[in-house]
């Protein structure tokens, strides 16, 4: 009787990997994380644990920031240029436009905009995890027919959102130290003078290097979810992306 041949290493399935891990490793080896994510049980840690990471440092972000009375004064002379516009175009007179910034000052003040900005981060990070998530979830069997639940890509979504977390960080200090809330880890580093009313501008800081890595892990994702290439998945995402920035920046009006 022949003793039974043992598995080979290369049979045998990797082991889950803990927690701290795979949000340490999403950042370094997502591809990685991600096949776990496929081939494991559905951990509602995977994407429960990040969102309350990105709403305290979102959290964190708007208290900062709006503590920075450099910010506080560029938002008070960029909706009085505003306003001026108003009156020049002859849609407001200057006694209507006076009144609205005596008005607008009333509620931009420090404490208002912390809790107002806070409010937003809560609400925003929830709405933003199962949003993307179901974007992706709809492209996977949409385009590339995957066979995943709308579960999987919650967790893939969640676990991307390190990313945005390290750049909401970035991000707070670049503001600190410049006193401009539109400047973002990129090109809008290279702005000596930056108007909110410029598309350029706007574009400029749209090129955030950290969203663009956030979207390409996105995309990682999706293609070990869906079966397909990264670059197959990146080029939907990244036309996705580039589509819903251009529609925001010439809808937000202002000059090139």
């Amino acid at each position: 009787m022949e003793a039974p041949t043992p598995p080979s290493v290369g049979e045998a399935s990797p082991l889950p990997t803990s927690l701290i891990a795979r949000l340490m490793n999403v950042v370094v080896t997502p591809g990685e994380v991600f096949d776990e994510v496929k081939a494991g049980k559905p951990c509602y840690q995977n994407w429960l644990v990040p969102l309350v990471l990105a709403t305290l440092i979102g959290a964190v972000y708007v208290f900062v920031v709006f503590s920075q009375p450099a910010v506080l004064q560029g938002l008070r002379e960029t909706q009085q240029r505003q306003f001026q516009k108003q009156v020049t175009a002859g849609k407001m007179t200057q006694q209507q436009a006076d009144k609205a910034a005596e008005v607008t000052e009333k509620f931009m003040t420090p404490a208002v905009m912390k809790l107002f900005g806070i409010v937003g981060a809560v609400f925003g990070n929830v709405v933003w995890l199962f949003l993307a998530a179901l974007g992706l979830w709809l492209l996977g069997k949409l385009v590339f027919k995957g066979g995943f639940s709308y579960l999987q890509t919650v967790e893939v979504s969640g676990l991307a959102m390190m990313i945005a977390i390290l750049g909401a960080i970035i991000s707070m200090l670049l503001v600190v130290v410049t006193g401009n809330m539109y400047m973002t880890p990129g090109p809008a580093l290279l702005i000596h003078d930056y108007d909110p009313a410029n598309k350029t501008h706007l574009l400029l800081s749209s090129l955030n290097v950290m969203t663009l890595w956030y979207v390409a892990v996105l995309a990682v994702g999706l293609a070990r979810l869906s079966g397909v290439s990264s670059a197959q998945a990146g080029s939907w995402l990244f036309g996705i992306w580039v589509l819903f920035k251009l529609g925001s920046v010439f809808l937000l009006g202002g000059r090139i």
